[in-house]
C-alpha cells in the first residue's frame, strides 16, 4: 500500500487500492456467508436426525425385527421414496465443510448441485404427491382416511411443515453457496499497473 511519506511497497504505484479493496470485500464476503451457512446446516441436520429416526426405524423394525415401544406409540405410516432420497441430502453438507476451509471450489460446486438433486428435487416430489391428500383432508377432515401420527393427527399437516421449513433450508443454503462460489472464484479484475503495462505493449 501506498502512504503519503513513507516508502511504497515494490511492484505498486499506489493507484491499486481499489483493486485491495475489491479483494477485501472478497474475503468479508466469503467469511460471512461461511457462518451463515454453517447455521443454517445446524438447522439442516436437526430435521435430518427427525428424518432418519423415522426411516431408519422403520427400516430397523421392518427388515430386521428390531421394534422400541415408543415406535410402536408413534404409529408412523410407512416412508415414502424421496423421504429415502432426502435422508442423502446430508452429503452436500459435509462437501460443503470440506470445502469451506480451504475455500476449494471443485467440492463446493458439487455441494451446490447437490443440493437440489438430494434436497429440492425429492421435496418437490413429495410436495407434489401430497397436494391431493391435504386438499382430500381439507375437504372432509372426518371422514378422510389419511394416514395419522399416534392414530390421531394427520401426517399430511406434518408433511406441509416440513416442506415449508425444508425449502427454505435449500433455497438459502444454494444462494449462500452461490455468493461462495463467486467470492472465491472472481472474474480477474486488471489492476491500474497490469493495464499501464498493457498500454505500453500496444504504444
Amino acid at each position: 500500500m501506498s502512504t503519503r511519506f513513507g516508502t511504497r511497497p515494490v511492484g505498486t504505484d499506489g493507484n491499486d487500492f481499489q483493486h485491495r479493496q475489491r479483494v477485501a470485500a472478497q474475503y468479508q464476503t466469503s467469511a460471512s456467508y461461511k457462518f451463515y451457512l454453517k447455521a443454517l446446516f445446524g438447522l439442516h441436520f436437526t430435521v435430518l436426525l427427525a428424518l432418519w429416526a423415522k426411516v431408519f426405524g422403520e427400516i430397523a423394525a421392518t427388515q430386521f425385527g428390531i421394534k422400541s415401544a415408543l415406535w410402536k406409540r408413534m404409529d408412523l405410516p410407512t416412508a415414502y421414496p424421496w423421504e429415502y432420497v432426502w435422508c442423502f441430502s446430508v452429503v452436500p453438507i459435509i462437501l460443503a465443510l470440506y470445502a469451506m476451509p480451504k475455500n476449494r471450489v471443485k467440492p463446493m460446486t458439487y455441494a451446490y448441485y447437490g443440493q437440489f438433486f438430494t434436497g429440492i428435487l425429492p421435496c418437490s416430489l413429495g410436495l407434489g404427491s401430497q397436494f391431493p391428500e391435504l386438499i382430500s383432508y381439507i375437504a372432509d377432515p372426518v371422514n378422510n382416511e389419511t394416514p395419522t401420527i399416534k392414530g390421531s393427527f394427520p401426517m399430511v399437516v406434518i408433511w406441509f411443515i416440513f416442506f415449508l421449513i425444508a425449502f427454505q433450508l435449500h433455497i438459502f443454503a444454494m444462494y449462500f453457496k452461490y455468493y461462495l462460489l463467486s467470492a472465491w472464484n472472481p472474474l480477474p479484475v486488471a489492476t491500474p499497473i497490469e493495464e499501464n503495462k498493457d498500454e505500453k505493449k500496444t504504444e
